[in-house]
């Protein structure tokens, strides 16, 4: 009985302790979840949605009632009516051809809205992912500071280095101090902003410091939010041209009467109602002109934007392999750096190394540490905006 239960506290303390790290794309589905932003573009999509199925119901069935107080007053023969459109037009069809269409727009529009969260939820989890290596690198100087301090001060004490020494690593220690309070600041800020980003104000666990963009295999530019809002835009206009059309189109009517009231027999007939427009004054012709030029100004955009978000990819492709060159460049230099200061602090502990060479050695990893970040950083950047150029959603790749 006590093996299960160890195993099952096991499990679930593992489990916790897991769950302690945020991933990126549990960053993202939280924002999801917890955005308002991001709630009202889906209620914004529902609402098109619905609109558009509305739209392209079928025309209503009407009941008439009527009655008149003098017999030759009134439609006495409409005293009791059903009438029912009849579409043998097309009408119902184009209205919802356009609503499919206007689906469409609003799918490219909430698509944007998840395009533009992701990006602002990668950057702010990038950011305090690096503040966050700022920090572990000013408390490693700040340690390594307080320990050369330490040596300093007793071989000062055994009258093995003058005064001015042990002043220059004190000065050293504060700078190491300052710099490491810096960046717990930066820290703290930079981990603020991403709990706000993923909607968790209250604060965000702690954070996967390797943590990568998975690299995008096939990009697939049909998925940007602006090219499918362009190509939705351009079906809009030429469901709005056929709807114009048919605007001009006969009417098709059914109707059942009763005699009127006055009527005691109460005869039933049944009536077909053809309405033909003859003259509108050039309206339906205007308004299918217009939404043509409307559909040939959104291909244009979709052409020209697709070029561009080509040019695009194809800088950022540039960028991406010159970044992760930098990267991998300034790995190889931290390493042979951290090496030269051990060295130069074991040389110092034992007496036959100097000072400069410490100080030396530790302000060149300390330029070298915050370049490294940096470059990962421009690095995650970059991967970021191939995400947005290429219009890739994160939680669409395997």
């Amino acid at each position: 009985m006590l093996k299960p239960l160890f195993l099952l506290s096991c499990a679930v303390l593992s489990t916790a302790v897991w769950s302690q790290t945020l991933t990126l794309r549990e960053a993202i589905a939280s924002a999801k979840e917890n955005r308002p932003a991001v709630q009202a573009a889906r209620l914004e999509l529902d609402q098109v949605r619905r609109s558009a199925r509305a739209s392209g119901t079928y025309p209503a069935t009407l009941l008439g009632l009527g009655y008149s107080s003098r017999a030759d007053i009134g439609a006495t023969d409409q005293d009791l009516y059903l009438s029912q459109p009849i579409d043998l037009f097309g009408r119902t069809g184009a209205a919802r051809q356009r609503g499919r269409a206007t689906v469409q727009v609003g799918q490219a529009t909430y698509r944007r809205a998840l395009l533009e969260l992701q990006s602002d939820v990668l950057r702010r989890y990038f950011e305090a992912a690096i503040s966050k290596r700022f920090q572990m690198v000013s408390a490693d100087l700040l340690t390594l500071a307080e320990s050369l301090y330490k040596v300093a001060t007793r071989r000062f004490e055994e009258g093995q280095i003058p005064e001015v020494q042990r002043t220059r690593v004190k000065i050293e220690l504060d700078l190491a101090t300052q710099a490491a309070a810096l960046r717990d600041a930066q820290r703290q800020a930079a981990e603020r902003r991403l709990a706000a980003a993923i909607g968790q104000p209250d604060g965000a666990k702690d954070l996967d410091l390797s943590a990568a963009l998975p690299p995008i295999t096939t990009v697939d530019l049909s998925q940007r939010p602006d090219l499918l809002l362009y190509a939705a835009q351009a079906r809009l206009a030429d469901a709005d041209a056929n709807v114009a059309r048919r605007s001009g189109l006969p009417e098709l009517e059914l109707v059942g009467l009763r005699s009127p009231w006055r009527d005691n027999a109460g005869n039933y007939g049944a009536r077909l109602q053809l309405t033909v427009p003859i003259f509108d004054h050039g309206r339906r012709r205007y308004e299918t002109d217009a939404a043509r030029l409307q559909s040939a100004a959104a291909n244009a955009q979709l052409k020209d934007a697709l070029r561009l978000a080509e040019a695009q990819l194809q800088a950022i492709e540039i960028q991406r392999g010159s970044a992760a060159k930098r990267v991998a460049a300034y790995e190889a230099i931290q390493l042979a750096a951290r090496d030269l200061v051990e060295k130069s602090q074991r040389g110092y502990t034992q007496g036959f190394g100097t000072l400069i060479d410490v100080l030396e050695a530790t302000r060149a990893l300390r330029e070298i540490e915050q370049q490294l970040a940096e470059a990962r950083l421009d690095l995650n950047l970059i991967e970021i905006e191939r995400y947005e150029a290429s219009g890739t959603l994160l939680e669409e790749l395997n």
